[in-house]
């Protein structure tokens, strides 16, 4: 687990904190993450949200699906339509 801090500020004699945690993904849910699905995961992490066209050019059209599909039903990714695609974000 790595905590950054983002900001550090004084409000009324307090010091008010915003972190940033990462921990491990593989350790976020009780199934082990396929190497491809952790990629996929920390991927979407690092952009915030992808979509679904974006994923499928990088790691491969049925590949991406396939991943996706578990990660969405492990509960760890949402998908939103948007237009032809699909928008992802962590949960």
């Amino acid at each position: 687990m790595r905590v950054r801090i983002l900001k550090e500020e004084c409000e009324n004699g307090k010091l008010v904190l915003i972190l940033k945690v990462e921990i491990e993904i593989n350790r976020v849910h009780k199934h082990e993450l396929s190497e491809l699905e952790r990629r996929i995961l920390e991927f979407i992490l690092d952009n915030d949200e992808v979509t679904q066209s974006e994923l499928s050019q990088l790691f491969g059209r049925a590949k991406a699906c396939r991943a996706l599909k578990n990660l969405e039903n492990m509960g760890l990714v949402r998908r939103e339509r948007k237009g032809r695609t699909y928008v992802i974000r962590v949960v």
